[in-house]
């Protein structure tokens, strides 16, 4: 715990979620990663499409996981026509330095790295996902390999990020690394009970969304005549029980009207009806958005706090999802009760997305794992586990019963040439099942005492990795301080898909 890599960034983090390692700010970004790049401001136009969508892929920065709730765009005013944008877009400082979860103002907090790739050009910003709202960074390192890029991260009234290079010279892709610190309230759990005195000032809505709003507000109930966090509680009631559809809402001259009234939408719909409705009470609130989820945020006096209202889409490929196989941050507990049977909430979208291992879902307490693939079928993982003794799964048969999934082939090779605890260590494979590739399958991978060395104690699972379309797979992962000095064969395992069966690598 005590080793740093480039940027003063600690090798590794103790979590809830197990003993987690930071990505390497040295590796050179590739080609199968998902990259940001110069933006905007951006802006938020609600639609009337209210099918559930299928998704196909996610880019996920952070260990521990908070898919699908990448905190990536974030809107707080709302325009005539119903545009939301952000109502500040003056950018300040985002707070840097000081110890995690001993920060005076957040005694409770809650610690994340991130690994961000990045494009940059001279003079323009990067708009960057943050791990939630009120983050501050404890430690940072921008580069493009061992070259230090000197930057400043940014912040607009919304609470957005942006990376800004200064002196860049020319254009560069690098990568960003970061420890950040959060606090655990901005994740969910009970609002506290301010009075409407109490809160921030709401932006100002235009008069034709205000006449909306109070029509919306009559049908629902809630007025401030309650306290604050009654009415946001009857209105998540109003939100959540909103459903997909596969016919648009239609019949007024008010795309809010539309949505809010017909109880139809999926959760960008939702979040923006909630925005819409919240504001006009005077409740400080965000519409929250990402490439696959959308939430919204309330201010309580306090903290801003997320809130999920569901309507997430559907998984298509969970192998297209390799990235949140790492340990997930666990939230606190949902104070809002769901309509019965609902199975379309944010937690349900990152369960069905977490790709399945051999002895089953994988658990905050198994791995840490950064991964993401592309249309060009190749993958990449930063992984380390906490510190258990395990023993790894056994040799599958080398024939396979009749009608049976083939055994796949695995091979496995290290990269490294010289390994030490609490370093990365970097290996690539293949995984091939009947002479054709295995793709987007999952790899356990092992340290296991060399036959006859001197390693002591049973063999370690230090991290995991997704094969690619061409069956191919490379990660890293930080060797556990728990290994005995001595020699270790490294394993690879795959519990299969459903064309490949399971196999292992052979020392």
């Amino acid at each position: 715990m005590g080793v740093v890599l480039a940027g003063e960034m600690p090798a590794a983090i103790r979590t809830p979620a197990g003993v987690v390692a930071a990505p390497d700010p040295l590796r050179n970004p590739t080609g199968t990663e998902g990259v940001y790049d110069a933006t905007e401001s951006p802006t938020f136009k609600p639609d009337r499409d209210t099918e559930r969508p299928d998704l196909s892929a996610y880019d996920e920065p952070f260990t521990p996981s908070t898919a699908p709730f990448k905190r990536l765009q974030a809107f707080d005013s709302v325009d005539s026509d119903y545009t939301v944008r952000v109502y500040d877009e003056r950018l300040v400082r985002v707070p840097m330095g000081g110890a995690p979860g001993h920060d005076a103002r957040e005694p409770d907090e809650a610690e994340f790295f991130a690994d961000v790739v990045v494009d940059l050009v001279p003079d323009r910003n990067v708009l960057i996902p943050t791990v939630g709202p009120g983050a501050r960074i404890v430690r940072a390192r921008l580069g493009s390999g061992a070259t230090d890029i000197p930057y400043r991260i940014l912040r607009d009234g919304a609470d957005n990020w942006f990376l800004q290079p200064t002196l860049l010279p020319s254009p560069v892709r690098a990568r960003l690394v970061m420890q950040l610190a959060i606090a655990k309230a901005a994740f969910g759990g009970p609002l506290g009970d301010a009075a409407w005195g109490d809160l921030p000032i709401v932006p100002p809505l235009p008069a034709r969304v205000m006449r909306d709003a109070a029509k919306v507000r009559q049908i629902i109930g809630v007025s401030r005549a309650m306290r604050p966090r009654e009415a946001v509680a009857r209105l998540v009631q109003y939100f959540r029980s909103f459903a997909d559809a596969d016919d648009p809402p239609t019949g007024r001259a008010s795309i809010y009207l539309d949505l809010a009234l017909s109880k139809k939408g999926v959760c960008r719909h939702r979040a923006f009806a909630f925005l819409v409705t919240a504001q006009s009470l005077g409740i400080p609130t965000r519409l929250v958005e990402n490439e696959v989820h959308a939430w919204v945020e309330v201010h309580d006096g306090t903290h801003w706090t997320r809130i999920d209202l569901g309507g997430a889409g559907r998984v298509t490929n969970p192998a297209l999802f390799a990235s949140t196989d790492r340990p997930a941050y666990q939230p606190p507990a949902d104070t809002y009760p769901w309509p019965q049977g609902a199975t379309d909430r944010g937690q349900d979208f990152a369960a069905s997305a977490r790709p399945q291992s051999s002895s089953g879902a994988a658990t905050a307490s198994s791995a840490s794992t950064a991964s993401s693939t592309s249309a060009s079928g190749a993958a990449t993982a930063t992984t380390a586990t906490a510190s258990t003794p395990a023993t790894p799964p056994p040799t599958p048969s080398a024939h396979a019963e009749p009608g049976a999934r083939p055994v796949a082939a695995v091979t496995v090779s290290v990269t490294e040439t010289d390994v030490h605890r609490g370093y990365p260590l970097r290996v690539a494979g293949t995984v091939r099942a009947d002479g054709e590739p295995c793709a987007h399958t999952a790899v356990e991978l092992w340290l296991r005492r060399a036959q006859g060395g001197s390693g002591g104690g049973d063999s370690l699972r230090f991290g995991a990795a997704a094969t690619g379309d061409d069956g191919a797979f490379t990660g890293s992962g930080v060797v556990p301080a728990s290994a005995s000095l001595g020699e270790y064969d490294v394993v690879a395992v795959t519990p299969g898909d459903a064309r490949c069966g399971p196999g292992r690598s052979v020392p």
